[in-house]
C-alpha cells in the first residue's frame, strides 16, 4: 500500500515538474522574441516579439502552454498601472467622456452588424459562431458564452485570437507613426532594472493586487483580474495613499507573458486554418480598425481627445491588452482602461439579451426515462 502511494506521489511529482518546465520553456521562447523585437525597435516589442516566436511553435505542434495564475497576477499589475493614472484631476475630467462612452457604443453596434455580414459571407460561419465571432466582446467572456449557444469554440478561438494578434501588431505601429497628440511619440528604449518603490507602497500596491484579484471575482466583475486592482489603484492613488506605480520591469514581465498566451489559439493549426482565421480576423480588423478611425477622428474634431487615444479606446483588443499598450505608450490609461471596460459591460449586458432573438439556444435534449 505505501508503495503504491509512494509511486502515485512521483508520478505526480514527475508530471507537475514536465509542467513546469513546459511553462519554464514557453517563457523563455517568449523572453528571447521578446528580446529581438525589442533590438528591431518595434513598439511594444517585448510582446509583439513574445507573439511571434510562440505562434509558430503552436502552430508547429510544440507545447507552449501559459501558466494562468501567472497571467492573471500580469494582469492584475497592468490594472494597478492603469488604476495610477486616476489622480484627482482625471476624475475631475470624467463627466467629459460621456459623450465619447455614448460614441463606443454606437461603434460597437456598427461594427458587430458589419461583422456579422463578414463572417456569414467571407468565413461561411454558421449562425451561432458568426455572432459571437462578430461581438466585440471580452475574449474570456465570449468563449464562455458561445458554445452555450451552439458556437463553434475552435473557430471562435482561432477567428478572435487573429483578430487581437493583429490588432496588437498594427495598433502600436500606427500609434507611433501618429504621434499621442503630444507632438511625435517616441519609446522609451532604456530598460530600468531598479525597483525604484518604497516598501510601503509596494505593501499598498501587493494588497491592491490580491484583494483586488479574488474580490472582483467574488463579485464576479467583468474582466475582474484587471479590473478589480484596477478599481482598488484608482481609489488609493485618488486618495494620495500612494503616487507609486509598478516598476517598469514589470510591465517588460508584463508584456511576454501576455504576448506567449497568445499562442493557445493557434495549437496544432494548419496554415489552411490560420489563413481562414485571417480572411476572417483579418477583414474584421480591418473594419474594426476603419470605423476606429473615423469615430477617434470624430472625437479629436468634436471632443478634443487626441487622435491615439481615441483609437486605443475603441479598438476590441483585449481589455489588458489595450490598457497596456496605453501603459507603455505613455497615453490616458485612465480614459482607456474606463473605454474598454464599458465595451466589456455593454457586450456582457445586450449579448445574451440579443443572440437568442437571431438564434435560439438550443433546447436540453431530455432523456426517456
Amino acid at each position: 500500500m505505501s508503495e503504491h502511494i509512494a509511486t502515485h506521489l512521483l508520478a505526480r511529482a514527475d508530471a507537475t515538474m514536465h509542467q513546469i518546465f513546459l511553462y519554464a520553456r514557453t517563457l523563455i521562447i517568449g523572453a528571447l522574441g521578446g528580446l529581438v523585437g525589442y533590438l528591431l525597435n518595434f513598439p511594444l516589442g517585448w510582446l509583439v516579439g513574445a507573439m511571434l516566436s510562440t505562434i509558430p511553435c503552436a502552430m508547429a505542434g510544440i507545447r507552449v502552454p501559459t501558466h494562468w495564475g501567472l497571467r492573471s497576477v500580469m494582469i492584475g499589475l497592468i490594472g494597478l498601472m492603469a488604476g495610477a493614472a486616476f489622480t484627482p484631476s482625471i476624475i475631475n475630467r470624467a463627466g467629459e467622456w460621456a459623450f465619447s462612452l455614448a460614441g463606443v457604443a454606437v461603434y460597437c453596434a456598427i461594427i458587430t452588424a458589419i461583422g456579422l455580414f463578414i463572417c456569414r459571407t467571407l468565413g461561411r460561419l454558421d449562425r451561432p459562431t458568426a455572432a459571437f465571432s462578430a461581438a466585440p466582446g471580452g475574449l474570456s467572456e465570449i468563449l464562455v458564452l458561445g458554445p452555450a449557444y451552439g458556437a463553434d469554440v475552435r473557430a471562435l478561438s482561432l477567428v478572435h485570437g487573429m483578430r487581437l494578434a493583429v490588432i496588437l501588431i498594427i495598433v502600436p505601429l500606427v500609434i507611433v507613426w501618429v504621434g499621442t497628440g503630444n507632438g511625435p511619440t517616441t519609446m522609451n528604449r532604456a530598460i530600468d532594472f531598479t525597483l525604484p518603490m518604497p516598501l510601503r507602497d509596494y505593501a499598498i500596491l501587493g494588497a491592491c493586487l490580491v484583494v483586488g484579484i479574488t474580490g472582483g471575482r467574488k463579485i464576479r466583475l467583468p474582466g475582474a483580474h484587471l479590473t478589480g486592482p484596477l478599481l482598488l489603484s484608482a481609489l488609493v492613488h485618488y486618495f494620495g495613499l500612494t503616487a507609486s506605480s509598478p516598476p517598469q520591469l514589470f510591465v517588460i514581465v508584463a508584456q511576454i507573458v501576455i504576448g506567449t498566451s497568445v499562442a493557445q489559439f493557434f495549437a496544432n493549426t494548419t496554415i489552411r486554418q490560420v489563413l481562414a482565421g485571417l480572411m476572417v480576423g483579418g477583414g474584421l480588423t480591418v473594419v474594426n480598425l476603419g470605423v476606429a478611425a473615423l469615430f477617434a477622428l470624430a472625437f479629436r474634431t468634436w471632443l478634443g481627445i487626441p487622435f491615439a487615444a481615441g483609437l486605443l479606446a475603441l479598438v476590441p483588443g483585449g481589455l489588458p491588452e489595450m490598457s497596456l499598450i496605453s501603459v507603455a505608450l505613455g497615453l490616458d490609461a485612465a480614459f482607456v482602461s474606463l473605454h474598454h471596460l464599458f465595451r466589456v459591460v455593454l457586450v456582457l449586458m445586450f449579448l445574451p439579451m440579443l443572440v437568442p432573438l437571431w438564434i435560439p439556444k438550443p433546447e436540453k435534449v431530455v432523456q426517456p426515462h
